[in-house]
């Protein structure tokens, strides 16, 4: 797609919107304040957007909800007019690495086409819509709204992390042979399902004792099961204090 042709294409714009939808995906993260308020790993915010781990991390960073004594340093160097290929050297860090860690000066350098950018950016709207419609009515209209429109969405266990394992996943709705969707959520890419009376029971549970702290013991799934962390992402539980 050619911007000049698209008078509506505003690149700068878009960075806009997406460096906004990025941190508050996100959360923020600083290495001397610890975790509480981040919501998800560098990896994770990089695959709900489609972008490498990389570029997610520039955009944080210029965003001003990710700070770690790596990217502090790295900006301290370059301010103080060392070059991109000079702090690579001092740090042992690629010219890719160091330049994730300098915030953008104006706009998102080598945006997606304005068509798959602004699909993403529809789905983000989706989802989160979708999510607040569950957390304010907790009805099974709502919860079915959900799933279908998190499909594809990166999930992770909550037990797990990148390093230990890489136990994202995702799931789709299943397909009957009579062409009608929805009986199960397929889990890719193990192939594991989870059936739709399955998931129902727990919400049952959870309408039963009107507790969306989500305690698995009350609920009767692990917490670090699958489906516990497709009902934690959805918004249908959450932990307790957060």
């Amino acid at each position: 797609m050619n911007p000049k042709k698209h008078p509506d294409y505003d690149p700068v714009a878009l960075s806009k919107e997406m460096i906004t939808q990025m941190a508050e995906a996100f959360g923020r993260y600083d290495d001397r304040k610890g975790r509480a308020r981040q919501r998800m790993t560098l990896n994770e915010a990089a695959a709900l957007f489609g972008i490498t781990s990389l570029k997610a991390r520039k955009i944080l960073i210029t965003a001003g909800v990710y700070s770690t004594a790596v990217s502090r340093e790295v900006q301290d160097l370059y301010r103080n007019g060392r070059r991109v290929a000079e702090i690579g050297r001092m740090l042992n860090l690629s010219r890719a690495s160091v330049h994730s860690y300098l915030p953008y000066s104006k706009m998102i350098y080598k945006m997606d086409r304005l068509s798959t950018t602004a699909e993403r950016e529809l789905l983000y709207r989706k989802r989160k819509k979708a999510k607040a419609a569950l957390a304010h009515a907790v009805t099974e209209e709502n919860l079915w709204s959900a799933l279908e429109i998190f499909q594809q969405y990166p999930f992770h266990l909550t037990q797990a992390t990148d390093e230990t394992g890489n136990m994202k996943f995702t799931y789709r709705l299943s397909v009957s042979a009579a062409g009608s969707a929805g009986a199960s959520l397929v889990l890719e890419p193990d192939g594991m399902t989870i059936s739709m009376k399955e998931i129902f029971m727990v919400f049952d549970r959870i309408l039963r004792l009107q507790d969306m702290t989500g305690n698995p013991g009350q609920l009767g799934i692990p917490n670090d099961s699958y489906l516990y962390a497709i009902l934690m992402g959805i918004g249908l539980i959450h932990r307790e204090g957060v």
